[in-house]
């Protein structure tokens, strides 16, 4: 199954205690409730006025970090990335050691398909914490949509390193193995994403369009089956590679 792999947002949804000094107990109390208003209005899918609760938190203090990164993250939603890079950068003037922040910007910037900002984003984040998955995995997608695939076989490595539960960095490293030719490596990576999350449409469609391509008719039926019955939605897509398939 070979589709342009998802970047993932880092921290949708944080607990944010760090706040620039100097700001009165009064303006910050008053921030602190737009912020929780603003996240409020975020889950209820209310974005608009979510960015107007966190506009409001800013006018009470100009230099509340979290205010920045929390609108930052619903203009990202919104697909308003020029906003979001300027919350985020604001976000960084503050705390300049806020990992999440070079993160997302960074995600923002490869959906601008800027390169080199978005990959020097990453690795500054990755300099504060080397631990961070979401990096990686994001970082290996960016690789994978661009074809190197072995630089995403090592960052999806490193995710895996790092949390061995992430189902989707074994489906996604599969869809870089097989780039390589890799068609074994490939299932097994797919096998495993289904061993940690066997509800996972993406890893059986995958799985099966490769056996098929091996001639292992009934296995590929089984997981396309599998598969469509997790997300019928994947059908067009599906039906295309078999045809496709079929006519080689």
């Amino acid at each position: 199954m070979r589709r342009p792999a998802m970047l993932q947002l880092a921290c949708v949804v944080i607990c944010m205690i760090v706040v620039a000094p100097r700001l009165s107990a009064e303006s910050l109390k008053e921030a602190a409730s737009y912020v929780e208003l603003g996240d409020d209005l975020a889950s209820h899918g209310q974005p608009k006025l979510a960015i107007h609760a966190f506009s409001l938190a800013i006018q009470f203090a100009p230099r509340f970090a979290p205010a920045y990164f929390k609108r930052g993250l619903v203009y990202q939603a919104v697909g308003d990335l020029s906003n979001a890079i300027a919350d985020y950068s604001k976000t960084l003037e503050i705390l300049p050691d806020f990992a999440e922040a070079f993160s997302n910007r960074g995600y923002a910037f490869a959906l601008q398909d800027d390169c080199n900002k978005a990959l020097s984003d990453w690795a500054a984040a990755l300099e504060i914490n080397p631990k961070m998955t979401s990096v990686f995995y994001n970082r290996g997608n960016f690789h994978l949509n661009r074809g190197d695939f072995d630089a995403a076989v090592a960052d999806f490595d490193k995710v895996i390193e790092i949390d061995s539960q992430y189902a989707v960095a074994y489906n996604n490293r599969g869809v870089a193995r097989l780039g390589k030719g890799d068609f074994d490596g490939a299932i097994a990576d797919f096998s495993l994403s289904i061993k940690v999350n066997s509800r996972q449409p993406e890893a059986y469609a995958n799985r099966g369009l490769v056996r098929l391509q091996q001639g292992k008719r009934s296995e590929a039926d089984h997981d396309i089956e599998r598969s469509l019955s997790l997300r019928p939605s994947l059908k067009p897509f599906i039906e295309t590679r078999v045809a496709q398939i079929s006519q080689r």
